[in-house]
């Protein structure tokens, strides 16, 4: 093994598409929802690229609860890549495991609930 250290940080800000999905049961309730950003590339084309998000424990909760279809938000967590097959072929893909949540649309709810501002998690839990 190395004497050198590795950093797996992953940040990115960006809008959801579509409402979180909460997995209950085993070891963990998780939540699965997809973020996308876009940057200008050098002929001045707009390209949109897709992110898996996982969360566990009661921040996928929080997910499930507070974030939705078309809400800003930013995500921080470790880049995970994970292989399945699909129709007996291998495939690779990669996700974000949640580590810290930041809400970034302004709250829709009329009520006094409070909605965190942001979450962070005391572990990151195993895929």
């Amino acid at each position: 093994m190395s004497s050198q250290r590795s950093y797996n940080k992953t940040i990115l800000i960006g809008r959801l598409g579509a409402d979180p999905e909460l997995k209950t049961g085993g070891k963990s309730d998780y939540a699965n929802f997809s973020i996308c950003n876009s940057s200008v590339d050098k002929e001045g084309r707009e390209e949109v690229q897709w992110h898996r998000v996982k969360a566990f424990g009661k921040q996928a909760h929080l997910c499930k609860d507070y974030l939705h279809k078309g809400d800003l938000c930013c995500v921080e967590g470790r880049l995970d890549a994970h292989s399945y097959e699909k129709n007996g072929e291998k495939r690779i893909a990669n996700s974000i495991i949640l580590e810290k949540l930041t809400f970034l649309t302004p709250k829709r709810r009329t009520d006094n609930a409070s909605i965190p501002v942001t979450s962070e998690v005391d572990a990151v839990f195993p895929v």
